[in-house]
C-alpha cells in the first residue's frame, strides 16, 4: 500500500423529480451500505477509503412507463433521474472527463452505459491507482 493511498472520497449527487417521488440510491463499498438521505434534491456520500477501490451504486424506483413526462413535441420535461454532479478525492475534485467516461451503469434491462446521469442500475467507479495523487492525474488526462 502506498503511502498516499488513504484518502477521504466525497461524492455529490444531483436528484431530478417526477410525480413528486425521488429514487432510492444506496452506496456501497468495502461490504458497508450507506442509503443516501437527499434534502433540497441533492445528497452527499462521504468516506474515508484506500487505493485502489471500486464503489458501486444502487439505484432504483423509476417507472420506465410514468417517471418519465415528454411534451407534445417529444422534449423531455420531467424526470425521475440522479446525477453524480461531482467527486473528490481529498479536496481534489476530479473533472467532468471523469464523469462522463468511467462511471459504467448496468441498468436493470441489463444494457451497460458509460455514463453519470442514470435511472434505475447499479453504477461502478473504480479508482485504479495505488495513490492519491496519481489517480487524480489519470482522471484528468484520460
Amino acid at each position: 500500500m502506498s503511502e498516499f493511498a488513504t484518502c477521504i472520497l466525497k461524492i455529490n449527487f444531483r436528484y431530478g423529480t417526477c410525480n413528486n417521488k425521488l429514487l432510492q440510491v444506496e452506496v456501497e463499498h468495502d461490504k458497508q451500505t450507506v442509503k443516501l438521505i437527499p434534502g433540497e434534491n441533492l445528497a452527499i456520500f462521504e468516506k474515508q477509503i484506500t487505493l485502489p477501490t471500486t464503489v458501486k451504486i444502487n439505484v432504483s424506483g423509476k417507472d420506465n412507463s410514468s417517471d418519465t413526462k415528454i411534451d407534445a413535441d417529444g422534449n423531455v420535461i420531467e424526470d425521475l433521474f440522479v446525477q453524480i454532479s461531482d467527486v473528490y478525492l481529498d479536496t481534489f475534485r476530479l473533472d467532468d472527463i471523469f464523469l462522463h467516461k468511467h462511471i459504467t451503469i448496468q441498468t436493470d434491462l441489463g444494457d451497460k452505459h458509460v455514463t453519470n446521469y442514470f435511472g434505475n442500475g447499479v453504477a461502478k467507479i473504480r479508482f485504479t491507482e495505488e495513490n492519491i495523487f496519481a489517480q487524480v492525474y489519470k482522471a484528468a488526462h484520460e
